[in-house]
């Protein structure tokens, strides 16, 4: 348990701000269970006192107590259910936050090697676990806990050598109870990571349904899905079994217990010292101690399986962001978009041994557009994910307007940066919507100017509701064309000083590559650009193409200065004019 004393801290700290509603779940807690022990001693009264002197008004005043006592209890019942709702609810709801507040936080790096899957997975299956120690296990271990030790104190009161007779019965589940809580927290585990891959598996069977109907490839991937489905099963299986285990061994020990208790009960009755009425507040009593304790051991085990899920959070949340905020950012209230990278190197921490970028040394003025091609893995993705910051660099520096982008604050930063990828991601929202995401207090004229800037609007208008037409999960109602366009009408109404392009045009037909090429060149006027393209066409009128190779610049110069020189660029156009042909 000592290793996981931070994990539990660090859940119950969610609680700390519900310190009122928690204190009034565990009082009424109290409330409830305090009227249930005082049962036993009314019981013990009526048969000891009550029944041998036939004292009819004793009976009353204890009957005018008991009621009102049951009447409080109920709405204490009431009240604790109420707690339980709001102690579990807001607490898991601020968990939750946060952990999407740092999933953010830890940016590109974390995402490029965690599959979604795997975070869907803790939102449905690790925060549920913790929203029962909220609501369950956190409060009622403390009640039980309290209770158990009241309810050991009335045995003791009611008959020491009994008590101390039945303690062994207590303490001999220990001797084996600990084998069968480790063999089921160790199949816990694998259930929580088999469970993972398969919600993982589940997510991309269902992300890529139209490929595995395409290649009629449903059969072979539900056998996939089905086999970490067994596998899964099997490891939560073995880990019942052991519970089921556990669970059998205590109750054997306090159904020995009782046994015991009963026979010496029976004599002490007898042989005149005790008395029936304290014998059967004994026996409720050790029934209630009983009960206590089963709940307390079992609870604190199954806490301990929750414990086992809520590390992934916790681990998780523990991540250290690869890109830090800076402690006093350097304010950028206007941004020219000049950006020079000087002598900088990368490379992924999957492949530290291969470095994808080697000393790049490149410095591009504000306005101006600039191209980056090369064969594939030379750096050129990369090189953007840097300019955003998605990735520091692992020597040298990057600069815009001459401010480092460490010091700079990253909402700044991203702020003055647009995006246009090959494939930009479409909410399943509205037209409108989408693309009123690149400026969310845009108005309704300015979305639609927006669009029509970006050859968007004539499509748009045609759709059987305008602007208002659902789009469909990631734009799949939509052409590719039709989804490059309303990217670029985003970053219209955005109105970023750099626009970062990374293949915005090559999985186009020709028509729509007109039109989006088009759009883009409204986009790009008077804005500096930085461009990936494999289609050299759609950049020979740039001001500057920059040759990358192997990570490094291999020339760079204007499209015709370049082709004159035969060297990179020639090779790269000749290959891409030969493959054109063949």
């Amino acid at each position: 348990m000592k290793e996981k004393w931070p994990i539990y801290r660090w859940i119950i700290s969610y609680v700390a701000r519900y310190k009122w509603p928690f204190v009034a779940l565990i009082a009424t807690g109290f409330v409830n269970s305090g009227v249930l022990l005082a049962i036993p001693k009314f019981i013990q009264q009526v048969i000891d006192v009550i029944v041998p002197t036939q004292d009819t008004a004793q009976l009353r005043v204890m009957l005018l107590v008991l009621v009102p006592l049951v009447v409080v209890m109920l709405g204490s019942m009431a009240l604790r259910n109420l707690m339980q709702r709001i102690v579990q609810e807001k607490a898991s709801s601020d968990l939750q936050l946060a952990l999407f507040q740092h999933l953010r936080k830890l940016g590109f790096a974390h995402y490029e090697t965690h599959p979604t899957g795997e975070l869907l997975s803790m939102f449905q299956a690790e925060i549920p676990a913790i929203q029962r120690i909220y609501r369950y296990y956190l409060p009622t271990l403390i009640e039980k806990s309290v209770l158990l030790l009241i309810s050991i104190g009335l045995l003791f009161s009611l008959n020491a050598w009994l008590t101390l007779l039945i303690v062994p019965f207590f303490l001999s589940y220990y001797l084996i109870g600990p084998y069968f809580e480790r063999k089921q927290g160790h199949y816990a585990r694998q259930g929580v990571a088999t469970r993972t891959e398969y919600n993982q598996k589940l997510y991309d069977s269902l992300s890529g349904l139209l490929e595995l109907r395409i290649h009629r490839a449903e059969s072979w991937d539900l056998s996939r899905l089905l086999e970490r489905f067994d596998r899964n099963r099997e490891w939560w299986r073995r880990e019942l079994l052991y519970a089921l285990l556990r669970g059998t061994a205590r109750r054997m020990t306090v159904n020995l217990g009782s046994l015991v208790l009963f026979i010496c009960g029976a004599i002490a009755v007898r042989g005149g010292s005790m008395d029936v009425g304290a014998f059967v507040a004994f026996l409720l009593y050790y029934f209630i101690v009983m009960q206590n304790l089963t709940q307390v051991v079992t609870m604190a085990t199954e806490q301990g399986m929750l414990l086992v899920q809520g590390e992934k959070l916790y681990e998780l949340m523990r991540k250290a962001p690869a890109v830090q905020e800076p402690d006093d950012p350097q304010p950028l209230p206007v941004v020219k978009g000049s950006l020079s990278l000087e002598r900088v190197s990368f490379a992924y921490s999957q492949m530290p041994d291969r470095p994808i970028l080697r000393e790049v040394t490149l410095h591009i003025a504000a306005g101006e557009r600039v191209a980056l091609v090369g064969e594939s893995g030379g750096g050129k993705t990369t090189l953007l994910k840097l300019l955003g910051r998605f990735y520091d660099p692992d020597a040298g520096l990057i600069r815009l307007d001459g401010v480092p982008l460490p010091r700079l604050a990253t909402r700044d930063l991203r702020g003055a940066l647009g995006y246009v990828f090959q494939e930009m991601y479409l909410f399943g929202d509205s037209v409108r919507e989408n693309i009123r995401f690149g400026r969310p207090e845009a108005s309704d004229e300015e979305v639609e100017a927006a669009a029509s800037a970006a050859n968007a609007a004539a499509f748009i208008e045609a759709m059987p509701l305008g602007y208002d037409t659902l789009v469909g999960e990631r734009g799949v109602k939509l052409s590719g064309g039709q989804r490059q366009r309303i990217a670029i009408a985003r970053m219209i109404l955005r109105d970023p000083a750099i626009v970062l392009l990374d293949e915005a045009t090559s999985a186009l037909d020709n028509q729509s590559e007109r039109e989006v090429q088009e759009a883009l060149d409204r986009l790009l006027q008077g804005r500096t650009t930085v461009a990936v393209a494999h289609r050299l066409s759609t950049v020979r009128h740039y001001d500057r193409i920059v040759v990358l190779a192997d990570g490094a610049i291999v020339e760079q110069g204007s499209y015709d200065a370049l082709m004159a020189r035969r060297e990179a660029l020639y090779r790269l156009v000749s290959g891409e004019e030969v493959g054109a042909h063949v």
